[in-house]
């Protein structure tokens, strides 16, 4: 044994391990470590609650040797049955309330099964056939809801006295920045350069935009598949709906697609090429992404934000293109896939107070107040947000009608105004469709994304200069809930105090 933390030699009466003893003692205590890290693997035959841990213990297993996890994140392992985000995790100081940890438990239950039944999908058979199953189930599928549900019981979250505080705690959402990344390349140094770069791109773009529809008609246009236009009723829809304690809307699949219909875009186009045509992702045979152009496809999905205690609903549009082309030899931002996430914040009537549109690379995150939104003087972010004049509020028959530039397809244009003649339909399909989608040629299925969310092959050269901002992969297509929106300090594009930290409500003066 040596001597106490700043003696100069060893204690007295021991002798100094000779050389030849380092690497017994070194690899005794690799194993002793590894040992004392190891949870203990549930035996199936303890009853029904053990064959439920195990069940999932062996299912994560699998999953993580496959490299199939969902990219949303990975469950706590003491709570196998939840799954976080960070809407979810806002709530944290108020679940002392039962019917907000109930509502709140429900969410994360079933944001732990949607992930489930895609990894599960992504197995081979032979993995999934290997799965220890509870006695009283048949089918994996089904193992994952019965054993939550059994879980959550035997856990006694929902009791005041049960653990949730533990989950909760263990419930997190990991933060998209690396810092060490921040720490190698000098950040407190390297942030000022980045951010004048970031103040000179968002001068140009305040010179360019207009928050107006374009003059010139542009060479190709998609429009919602829906030729009406009834957004008051659609946000009459939501004001109407009965809310759970989160304050989520309470609506049928068919109330959230008239919902989705009645508030689409109108995207244009200023240049009719291969790579400005929208469609629906798939991966090729060595794992590169591509788009299927032949059907124009808009993806959707339901967000919520927070403003002090009311709770915001979000629609979310996302369109992808084969490719931001090459400009030079030297660009640094083209590549393979891109596209856009263009999202209305709508009040508690249904109107729309903010627009907001970012590139699914978590990219040129812009914003567009609407009605009822005032800047904060001194937005509560290192990285000023880039905030454009918005548009007017819509009138009745009016979309909004969104202008891309050629090949970047940076927005130009956006206003609400009528729909014009012309141009091609798109469909709606649902967001969740991306995280399992056809291998070609090999009657597999596998997410679009990996699991840090990142798109295998959509990399860009920018990451090589971008690294030091702690953003990994800078300008790497992405899955939501993962986008990181500031190379300065901190931001998510799904942080729940977002619109709090850079706007004043108007009935708030």
């Amino acid at each position: 044994m040596y001597g106490a933390p700043g003696s100069s030699g060893p204690a007295r009466g021991c002798r100094r391990p000779r050389p030849a003893h380092w690497a017994v003692l070194l690899g005794a205590g690799v194993f002793l470590a590894g040992c004392a890290s190891m949870p203990d693997v549930p035996d199936p035959d303890d009853g029904p609650e053990a064959a439920c841990r195990a069940f999932f213990h062996e299912l994560d297993a699998q999953v993580a040797s496959a490299g199939v996890r969902d990219g949303i994140g990975e469950p706590p392992e003491a709570f196998p049955y939840l799954r976080a985000t960070r809407f979810l995790n806002s709530f944290h100081e108020q679940l002392g309330d039962a019917a907000v940890r109930g509502a709140w438990l429900d969410t994360a239950q079933e944001t732990d099964r949607a992930a489930r039944s895609l990894e599960l999908r992504h197995l081979d058979a032979g993995a999934v056939d290997g799965l220890p199953m509870p006695e009283t189930v048949a089918h994996a599928q089904e193992a994952i809801a019965h054993c939550g549900a059994l879980l959550r019981e035997a856990d006694a979250l929902d009791a005041d006295h049960g653990p949730w505080r533990e989950a909760a705690d263990a419930l997190t959402v990991p933060d998209e920045y690396v810092t060490w990344q921040r720490a190698v390349g000098v950040y407190p140094i390297s942030r000022w350069f980045i951010r004048s770069g970031v103040a000179v791109w968002q001068s140009g773009v305040r010179e360019s935009f207009d928050n107006e529809t374009g003059d010139n008609e542009p060479a190709r246009r998609y429009r919602p598949p829906s030729a009406g236009t009834h957004h008051e009723a659609a946000g009459a829809l939501l004001a109407d709906a009965s809310t759970n304690a989160l304050g989520w809307p309470e609506l049928s699949s068919s109330q959230w697609q008239q919902v989705f219909e009645q508030f689409a875009p109108v995207i244009e186009v200023e240049a009719d090429a291969a790579y400005n045509r929208i469609g629906a992702p798939f991966l090729v045979e060595d794992g590169l992404p591509t788009v299927d152009t032949t059907q124009p496809t808009v993806y959707t999905y339901a967000t919520a934000t927070r403003y002090g205690d009311e709770t915001l609903i979000q629609l979310n549009y996302v369109w992808w293109f084969t490719e931001r082309p090459l400009d030079h030899w030297f660009d640094l931002l083209g590549g393979r896939l891109d596209g856009l996430n263009l999202r209305f914040t709508l009040d508690g009537e249904g109107d729309v107070l903010l627009v907001e549109s970012v590139h699914n690379c978590g990219c040129y995150h812009q914003h567009y107040p609407v009605q009822g939104l005032s800047p904060r003087e001194s937005p509560d972010y290192a990285e000023p947000p880039l905030v454009l004049p918005g548009p007017q509020a819509p009138q009745s028959g009016e979309r909004l009608r969104v202008r891309l530039e050629d090949g970047t397809h940076y927005v130009t244009h956006l206003a609400f105004a009528q729909v014009p003649d012309g141009g091609e339909a798109y469909v709606f399909a649902d967001y969740d469709r991306l995280r399992s989608v056809p291998v070609v040629n090999t009657g597999q299925r596998r997410s679009l994304f990996q699991p840090d969310g990142l798109i295998a092959g959509s990399e860009r050269r920018e990451r090589w200069l971008f690294w030091v901002s702690g953003v990994p992969q800078a300008g790497t297509q992405r899955q939501y809930h993962r986008h990181a929106t500031a190379f300065v300090g901190r931001r998510h594009f799904d942080a729940p105090d977002l619109l709090e930290r850079i706007y004043e409500r108007e009935h708030d003066h």
